[in-house]
């Protein structure tokens, strides 16, 4: 009745960003643990970043160690030939007005798909410091605070907080894919562990500046996180408490909560994600799923529970169809395969299996359900291969919001081997030339068993022009009409001047000798509005662009950071996020 993460990593294949490198683990301030994360290595790496509503999060940071991609407007990124641990990847995802999302992983010798999805920031109550308070949830998740606060360089804050809450239920459908990391955990031994979580809790405090607070040194906080129903059984009288450390990925033992009632009950001294889990021993499992022709297949839902548990943790097969994972030892599991509908089409038992062991089951054959391989040449609009490209494939009538699958393109052609719902399977595809920016548009068709060829799809719709951009917690502001991009001896203009005049949003960026793709500091300014501008220069704000298109391509860029504004004479520091993707005009 209880998730474990088994660490079931998922890859298919998708589309476009950068490159990357690991964590060191060898640095002292990362914690011991005596989980084997292996040799180094490289591996590739591309997802699909959403936000709780199933839109996607264009313009988030996704880093592995020191290098950064970019997500489209699509939501999506690609980064290749990442220097990894055979046993460990930490892929992070940041954007203001966002919690920080991230997945650890055993990556595969492929291309490893990573799907992530954002919470939105959202005030839960301000409340003011010197005075006791508590936040609370309707479902009776509640944190108690004494009023003593600190900001980032420690010193102690005076006035008013804001406390956004978030509970993750073990039973959210999209438990993986919101909590951060996996359930890899270090304890309090220094030993590796895998978890089994009856709740986690993510507390975000701010002040009226916007400036990230903590509780204050020495200080605690009541943590009070309600139980599943269905977990009441189950859950144990005290339970260990976890904080997940946004520099390793990993998650680490600190203290315990009491189980009062139909809550757990602990003290905490600082916050961001916390977690009440059972603990238990680590092994490795990889599973093999094929079709009766002994082709491997992708994008199948491989899930997991420990004997006795109601949810299932999944994941999904790679392109050469394997989900590989870290799993609780000495436990008996069931192993659940089911199609893209939902429905259970395979289930077995394994296990145990000895801590610290890796360990691969037999191939699981799906042979009484419906096959398809489905298979094209992704072409640009003068008819050439599409070099750089992306193909997505999407089960029509489907509503999990990461139920696209997808194949990258590296010489036009793409494929797909997956598993039906019936035999008349009717599906939705999409081909994206990246280069050239370009895609093919909608096309639905009727799946033919064993073998759909689509034969030469041809990507010759412009991707739309926009910039999006958002100041603190406020709403996104979207500008989708009447731009200008020129570069002009090295001197960059882009606007958005939507029409009539006057009308919000407006936005303007000025940039002096910038001509090239690249991260910048320096040399800019930002309109807003027409005669407010925000420099570069004394404030904290980062230009990065990803694409710099010749004339009549595109111009890929993001602004991310902190400025300064004025509010009836009160200083008063804000954040600002701007995604664009704008065509060069000359």
């Amino acid at each position: 009745m209880t998730k474990i993460y088994s660490l079931f990593f998922i890859l298919a294949l998708l589309i476009s960003c950068k490159n990357d490198s690991f964590i060191n683990l060898e640095n002292p301030e990362i914690p011991a643990t005596d989980f084997n994360f292996g040799n180094s290595t490289q591996r590739n790496f591309h997802g699909i970043v959403l936000s709780t509503d199933g839109s996607p999060v264009s313009g988030a940071a996704v880093t592995i160690g020191s290098a950064t991609a970019q997500t489209n407007s699509k939501g999506i990124f690609v980064i290749k030939n990442a220097d990894v641990k055979e046993n460990f990847a930490y892929v992070k995802a940041t954007k203001a007005g966002f919690v920080n999302g991230s997945r650890t992983m055993v990556p595969t010798n492929g291309n490893n798909r990573i799907n992530i999805m954002m919470i939105p920031v959202t005030n839960t109550s301000t409340i003011s410091s010197g005075t006791t308070s508590t936040v609370s949830l309707p479902n009776g998740t509640k944190v108690k605070f004494d009023g003593s606060f600190k900001d980032g360089n420690g010193n102690a804050y005076t006035g008013n907080i804001n406390v956004a809450m978030f509970h993750l239920k073990p039973s959210d459908q999209y438990l993986n894919e919101l909590m951060p990391g996996s359930f890899l955990a270090n304890n309090s031994n220094g030993n590796s562990r895998i978890m089994e979580t009856y709740g986690m809790l993510h507390v975000q405090l701010t002040g009226a500046a916007g400036q990230n607070l903590q509780i204050a040194n020495g200080h605690t906080a009541e943590m009070t996180v309600a139980i599943d129903a269905t977990q009441m059984a189950t859950s144990p009288a005290t339970i260990p408490l976890w904080s997940f450390n946004e520099t390793t990925g990993i998650w680490q033992e600190e203290g315990t909560a009491t189980k009062v009632g139909n809550v757990y009950v602990g003290n905490v001294s600082h916050f961001s994600w916390w977690n009440c889990d059972a603990q238990f021993p680590v092994a490795t499992l990889k599973v093999n799923v094929k079709n009766p022709a002994g082709q491997p297949l992708s994008n199948v839902q491989v899930s997991i529970r420990r004997l006795g548990q109601t949810y299932d943790v999944y994941g999904i097969t790679d392109a050469n169809g394997l989900a590989s994972g870290l799993i609780p030892a000495n436990e008996t599991l069931m192993v659940r395969v089911y199609n893209n509908c939902g429905i259970l089409i395979h289930n077995i038992s394994v296990g145990p299996f000895s801590a610290g062991t890796i360990n691969t089951i037999p191939d699981i054959v799906l042979a009484s359900v419906p096959n398809y391989e489905i298979k094209g040449v992704l072409k640009t609009c003068a008819g050439a291969n599409v070099t750089d490209g992306v193909v997505y494939l999407k089960y029509a009538g489907t509503s999990n919001y990461f139920q696209t699958m997808s194949a990258v393109s590296t010489n036009g052609n793409f494929s797909f081997n997956v598993v039906g719902c019936n035999n008349n399977q009717q599906f939705n595809l999409e081909g994206i030339d990246i280069t050239n920016a370009q895609e093919s548009g909608n096309i639905a068709f009727t799946g033919v068993s064993p073998v759909t060829n689509l034969g030469n799809i041809t990507t010759c719709g412009t991707i739309s022009e926009f910039i999006n951009y958002q100041i603190d917690n406020q709403s996104v502001q979207s500008c989708i009409t009447g731009f200008s991009a020129n570069l002009d001896a090295a001197y960059l203009g882009i606007m958005h001047h939507q029409l009539p005049a006057g009308v919000s949003p407006y936005f303007n960026l000025q940039a002096n000798g910038i001509s090239t793709a690249g991260t910048y500091t320096s040399g800019f300014t930002v309109f807003l509005s027409p005669n407010t501008p925000i420099p570069s220069a004394g404030n904290n704000l980062t230009l990065q662009i990803s694409q710099f298109g010749a004339v009549n391509n595109y111009i890929d860029f993001t602004i991310n950071g902190t400025y300064s504004d004025n509010v009836n004479g009160v200083p008063v520091t804000r954040t600002l996020s701007v995604t664009g993707h704008v065509k060069r005009d000359f």
